[in-house]
């Protein structure tokens, strides 16, 4: 029988220690809903709105996204056009969670610093933009692909097709309670953006594991 070597013993190790993290991450976000559902922010008629503790930590995950991808990005020789692009995307999604406060002064106020974050981003990635193709391929490769991907479906369609309106007509029918469409809705986009998060913290860790390839 072949003894199993040190490599293999730790990759196993790190696994094991995987699993347990991204379990209680997972279980965290039942955690939020809990907390949300129990001790709203917005009082108990007005549950799951964009005062709430799910709210945040989508918010929160989506600025570790856009930090992380931007590390990749920035701190690396060459240039990664490709993470420059994801980083972006994060940001660009993170200023419409913050449309309620945009909104506060004008409504749709929040596609003007969106439209900064395109411009600034596109630029960027325009100024890198001969390796791009190089550097997308690289990421497909890697199962950071799969774990972002299963986010972004959950996020960007799932959920939304998930939380529609005459869906949960259909289930509560003459008892429908708004409240429980927001619960279904900002429960799998929190679960979505955790998915997109654990990809740029897995890439970022991979990227680092490279040896040079981020500057400390």
């Amino acid at each position: 029988m072949m003894q199993a070597n040190q490599t293999e013993k730790s990759l196993i190790r790190e696994a094991i220690v995987k699993i347990i993290l991204y379990t209680g991450l997972v279980a965290g976000i039942y955690l939020m809903i809990f907390f949300d559902a129990q001790w709203s922010l917005t009082g108990k008629t007005k549950k799951f709105l964009e005062i709430s503790y799910t709210e945040f930590n989508q918010e929160i995950l989506l600025l570790l996204t856009a930090f992380l991808f931007w590390i990749t990005g920035t701190r690396t020789n060459p240039k990664r056009s490709f993470g420059l692009l994801m980083s972006g995307f994060a940001a660009l999604a993170l200023c419409r969670e913050f449309d309620f406060l945009c909104n506060c002064i004008f409504e749709g106020c929040w596609k003007i610093p969106a439209m900064m974050v395109i411009f600034s981003f596109g630029y960027l990635v325009y100024r890198h933009k001969d390796n791009f193709i190089h550097d997308a391929a690289e990421f497909i490769k890697r199962p950071e692909f799969g774990i972002l991907l299963c986010g972004f479906l959950t996020v960007f369609v799932f959920s939304r097709l998930f939380g529609s309106r005459i869906l949960w007509e259909s289930v509560m029918g003459d008892v429908y309670m708004r409240c429980v469409k927001n619960a279904a809705e900002e429960g799998l986009e929190l679960l979505g953006y955790l998915f997109i998060g654990i990809a740029s913290v897995e890439y970022y860790l991979f990227k680092k594991k490279m040896g040079n390839h981020i500057d400390d």
